[in-house]
């Protein structure tokens, strides 16, 4: 079971941290003119709490880190940028339940909270559930050994804001994206208002290209407005806003996504209209390596044969008599499509002959057959796979999930 991780580029502690731009929209989004307490939880090196300084220069920064070389440095670059309000810094665990009682008896109960917490699954700790329940979120979550721990830092937040307080928290895609946290989604728009949504562009953390997004949420109860959706350039541009209702956003409160789906034609026909069985590959990555014949992986798939009818004829598969009924095999005239990986989408080829068994990181599509040629055409255009590409989730492998491929458009059929 994983219980915690973190990737190559981030600190001992999960974290990738902030650049300017990045911060400076975050704190831009925020609609508040004069906050009497801006909370930095899990503050690391301040680039949130500087962001927030040069627009609030007379506030009340509250900074939260547990790391110990932060407490003898920010107090002093806050300074010097320019920061003429108070800052207090508190080294403590910034998910810890009795955070609360400490920020009251510092009389620093904040009306703004900033944050961009770690990219990591934490080591679940019996205080996150009561976190969680205070806020309303502990009956719409997955199973907690795989709760990334954004989650469990946008719900202390909540919990430390003020009524009608705003957060805006950094996220990984799959807080809003994965199908694993729709019901989250869902939940957390019927309790707050959950304002704006901002995709940021890959390469926005030193050390990573993870892909996230900042949301803005209050802390009042949801008023029916439409969420706004936008993204972030390299430069700090944003895009032209789209409005999406509560519904929509509860299955993705990614821009890309619903950028492209209003795009799309209301008449056009979509995949699962001439699908006849689409199924994921049976055999694990253990599986395949222990196997003695050829077995297809995403490995096998790349730009030479992208979109193109291959034959595996030669390629010879013994299916174990005992587990011949479980093995997932594609054979002439299937669609094999990329399930998992950062680049999916370039990963599409047809079966022209023979018969293959596939790793669980593909599907094998089946479709009506007068049509096989045309949704191979579609699946590998520069449409298809832009199409691919947005609607995988994921903050660095991405994932497509089946409902999403069936919705592809085949307007260009």
């Amino acid at each position: 079971m994983r219980t915690q991780f973190h990737s190559v580029g981030s600190d001992s502690l999960g974290r990738y941290y902030t650049n300017a731009v990045v911060s400076q929209a975050l704190v831009a989004d925020i609609p508040s003119h004069a906050p009497t307490t801006v909370l930095d939880l899990g503050c690391g090196t301040g680039s949130l709490s500087f962001a927030a300084s040069r627009r609030w220069a007379h506030t009340n920064i509250v900074t939260v880190d547990i790391d110990r070389t932060i407490a003898a440095v920010l107090p002093e670059k806050l300074r010097e940028s320019g920061f003429a309000g108070e800052h207090h810094h508190m080294m403590y665990d910034a998910l810890s339940p009795k955070l609360t009682d400490s920020l009251i008896r510092e009389q620093a109960q904040p009306d703004i909270a900033v944050c961009n917490p770690p990219f990591l699954i934490p080591k679940w700790k019996k205080g996150y559930g009561a976190i969680l329940e205070d806020v309303g979120l502990t009956s719409c979550l997955p199973a907690i050994a795989t709760i990334d721990a954004a989650l469990v830092f946008l719900a202390q937040n909540l919990r430390l804001l003020q009524p009608g307080g705003i957060l805006g928290i950094i996220v990984p895609d799959s807080i809003v994206s994965a199908d694993k946290y729709r019901n989250f989604r869902s939940e957390l728009l019927s309790r707050y208002q959950v304002r704006s949504a901002i995709r940021l562009c890959r390469g926005s953390f030193g050390g990573t290209d993870a892909l996230a997004h900042i949301l803005v949420i209050k802390n009042s109860a949801p008023d029916g407005s439409p969420i706004v959706l936008s993204s972030l350039d390299e430069s700090g541009a944003k895009s032209p806003s789209l409005f999406v209702e509560h519904s929509q956003a509860a299955h993705r409160l990614d821009y890309q996504f619903h950028f492209a789906e209003a795009r799309v034609e209301k008449q056009s026909g979509r995949l699962a209209d001439v699908v006849l069985d689409l199924r994921r590959g049976s055999l694990n990555s253990a599986e395949a390596k222990r196997a003695n014949h050829f077995v297809l992986h995403t490995t096998n798939l790349d730009s030479d044969n992208h979109g193109q009818w291959l034959d595996f004829s030669a390629k010879y598969f013994c299916f174990p008599t005992s587990n011949n009924g479980r093995i997932v095999h594609a054979v002439a005239g299937d669609i094999v499509v990329a399930r998992v990986g950062r680049t999916a989408h370039d990963k599409v080829i047809g079966i022209s002959a023979g018969s293959v068994a596939l790793t669980d990181c593909l599907y094998r599509l089946r479709v009506i057959p007068s049509k096989r040629d045309a949704v191979l055409r579609v699946l590998s255009s520069p449409e298809g796979r832009a199409w691919l590409e947005l609607h995988a989730y994921g903050v660095a492998a991405r994932q497509l999930t089946k409902s999403d491929l069936l919705n592809l458009p085949l307007h260009t059929l």
